[in-house]
């Protein structure tokens, strides 16, 4: 086993997420979000929204903590001693948090009634996992960098849960992959380069023991690094956002053909598809325009676009990468925002953001 990694190295390793990169917006009319919430932190990684207890999470990598939120953007607790903590998985009861530990090489399994931790499962010294994707039984995880990275696995139906690594050759990524899976396509696992330009997708079939490559397609639609990616309710298609080309794209499953592009600006950073199917496109902005845009699944144009810029204060704000995420109901929308003046993040709550289906 390899050597516990340096942790600038690890650092280095999340500037994707950790970036602030900014871009204009065109001047269209959107809808302004309130200030928010401020929350204790000036960076995350992921968030993710619990309807059974209507609750929202956020991860800090810096802090090593997740915040508990709710609904209404509220904050209610925080879960500490959670180093380099990054992606949050929810089970598919919504009973369970699995968090991977890049600083401590670990998988945590956080009750989310109790917003405590019930287990921390050991991945390896130096394994750094980061990125996760639930498939069943088993979570998948995104590990390493610098062309070490590859994908392991936590078996979680047996008694005693069980890590395998090295599921992938080391080299086909050059730092731990974002990974993508759906109910709606059991045994489909995708993932993305996140670190380096131009990007690419691979789709894998994890119906087996191990792991086997389908498809890979270097640079799709002109994709560079990807920053999030998401899979529609129905299982069949994969969108994304990268830093170019300045829209949202999307790929069938699983052969990753090019499909409906939903038009937004530069630069994509965020992706989100609720249960119903609407489309939340984010983009990287300090303009008082708009940050996302929302679509009906497969639309040309947007139903409506929503601006961070704060409605007081404030004239322009910028959305996080990986900043949102649906309840699964689709009413409302979460959004993880900033300033560069402001050296605090922001919750923001966007009610009523589906669009009612006609008739």
């Amino acid at each position: 086993m390899r050597g516990r990694l340096p942790r600038t190295r690890l650092l280095l390793t999340l500037a994707a997420l950790l970036g602030l990169s900014v871009g204009a917006a065109p001047a269209t009319q959107a809808t302004p979000a309130d200030r928010g919430t401020a929350l204790p932190i000036a960076y995350h990684c992921d968030l993710a929204v619990d309807a059974r207890h209507k609750r929202v999470f956020i991860s800090d990598y810096m802090t090593g903590s997740v915040l508990v939120a709710d609904y209404q953007g509220r904050l209610i607790s925080t879960i500490k001693n959670l180093p380099g903590v990054c992606d949050l998985e929810l089970s598919a009861d919504s009973r369970t948090l699995y968090a991977p530990l890049a600083l401590g090489d670990a998988i945590s399994v956080i009750d989310t009634g109790t917003a405590r931790q019930r287990a921390r499962h050991a991945t390896g010294a130096g394994s750094a996992p980061f990125h996760a994707a639930l498939s069943g039984r088993t979570l998948f995880f995104g590990y390493g960098e610098q062309w070490e990275a590859s994908i392991g696995s936590l078996s979680l139906g047996t008694a005693t849960p069980k890590v395998r690594l090295g599921l992938i050759p080391e080299g086909d990524f050059s730092g731990a992959p974002l990974l993508a899976t759906s109910p709606a396509a059991p045994g489909t696992l995708v993932a993305g380069e996140q670190n380096s330009t131009p990007g690419h997708l691979s789709v894998y079939d994890v119906s087996g023991t191990s792991p086997v490559l389908r498809k890979t397609v270097r640079q799709p639609g002109g994709s560079s690094s990807f920053s999030d990616l998401a899979i529609t309710p129905d299982g069949k298609t994969l969108l994304t956002a990268s830093g170019a080309p300045y829209r949202h794209l999307s790929f069938r499953l699983p052969d990753l053909a090019e499909g409906r592009t939903y038009p937004s600006t530069s630069y994509p950073n965020s992706v989100a598809v609720s249960a119903r199917g609407d489309v939340a496109a984010g983009v990287s902005s300090i303009e008082p325009a708009p940050d996302v845009y929302l679509y009906r699944s497969g639309a040309g144009s947007p139903y409506r676009t929503v601006s961070l810029a704060p409605a007081t204060g404030y004239h322009a704000g910028y959305l996080r990468p990986r900043g949102l995420a649906w309840a699964p109901d689709g009413t409302r929308l979460f959004a993880i925002s900033g300033h560069n003046d402001e050296p605090n993040l922001r919750l923001v709550v966007v009610p009523s953001a589906h669009q009612p289906k006609a008739g």
